[in-house]
């Protein structure tokens, strides 16, 4: 049975926005997959945690699941009890938020306003096979003078009487959004932190290293936590002189002479794991497609092929010997 979004970062449903945030970034450090190497639970209570965050750390959105919750709905039972019994988290962020919902690597599922995004490059055989980057990013982290108060001093906020989200519109087509003069917190303060200025967050330089997984595209989102902080890692694939890429197969190009091509010949090729030796058959015409099988890239348990499309060049300033030569290679009608 799937816990209550609550129950999954152990506060009550009267915890304000910073006890929210102290309680996902103690826990999403503890669970997080650089922290419990090949510990499959830990990810998945990771991707638990950040789930449950992606809500109730977004007003708006822990509204909508506040109502649900008091309305008697129960998209957790996982029993028949509730209208849906959805028994995974991802499907019941998926119907109640429309987002992806617990796949770090999808690229398209719905991220929290509060996480952090940034963008990074990566090599293209990095992305095709996988592995682990070392970046230096630019990112808020929790002050340590006020531990992410913010300050002292709590009065409710009088713009939105301590809700953290006022409304606009009306009736019907009424929309609330985050207060704007307490942050959607509910509280002011008296005294802010004179090192992050009330904010409860402070820009750093931190060190992150990365795990990609094989078969990354350009715009893949990574979701990860730095320093307590959630954090969205979108990322840019380098193109390569030798590789492109069309779904788990790579595309290149190898040059070949017109005797090469007519003869045969064997060449050793770039693959992504080092050069392979291919034949190129006698009578090989230009253009024509050679497949290496699962010489591609790896993705969801599946390697595609390299295929390899036949380049010939033909000779240019021929001296007269070679001129002769091709001239009773034309004459013999091949």
């Amino acid at each position: 049975m799937t816990k209550d979004l609550y129950e999954i970062l152990g506060v009550g449903e009267k915890s304000t926005p910073d006890e929210l945030r102290r309680a996902y970034r103690t826990l999403a450090k503890k669970n997080h997959p650089d922290t419990n190497p090949d510990n499959s639970a830990a990810e998945e209570r990771f991707k638990r945690i950040s789930d449950a965050y992606d809500i109730l750390g977004n007003p708006e959105k822990r509204e909508q699941y506040d109502l649900m919750r008091r309305s008697g709905h129960n998209p957790f039972s996982g029993d028949g009890s509730g209208s849906e019994g959805f028994g995974d988290l991802s499907d019941i962020l998926r119907s109640m938020f429309g987002g992806g919902g617990g796949n770090p690597f999808s690229g398209r599922g719905s991220t929290s306003r509060g996480a952090s995004q940034v963008e990074i490059e990566i090599p293209f055989v990095t992305a095709a096979k996988g592995g682990t980057v070392q970046r230096i990013l630019r990112l808020p982290v929790i002050c340590h003078k006020c531990k992410g108060v913010g300050g002292s001093g709590q009065e409710t906020c009088a713009s939105c009487r301590g809700a953290g989200r006022i409304s606009s519109g009306q009736g019907f087509f009424s929309t609330m959004h985050p207060c704007a003069n307490c942050g959607g917190r509910g509280y002011t303060l008296k005294k802010k932190c004179s090192t992050c200025g009330g904010a409860g967050e402070v820009q750093s330089n931190e060190k992150v290293s990365l795990r990609i997984p094989p078969g990354a595209s350009d715009g893949t989102a990574l979701r990860t936590s730095i320093e307590g902080n959630a954090v969205l890692v979108r990322l840019r694939v380098k193109s390569d002189r030798f590789f492109t890429r069309q779904g788990r197969d790579l595309l290149c190009n190898v040059t070949v002479t017109a005797a090469q091509a007519v003869l045969g010949a064997s060449l050793m090729v770039r693959t992504l794991d080092g050069k392979v030796k291919l034949r190129i058959k006698p009578g090989t015409q230009p253009g024509s497609i050679l497949r290496m099988r699962g010489k591609g890239v790896v993705h969801n348990g599946v390697t595609g092929d390299q295929l390899v499309s036949v380049v010939v060049k033909l000779p240019v300033n021929l001296t007269d010997d070679q001129r002769s030569l091709w001239i009773k290679i034309k004459e013999s009608g091949s």
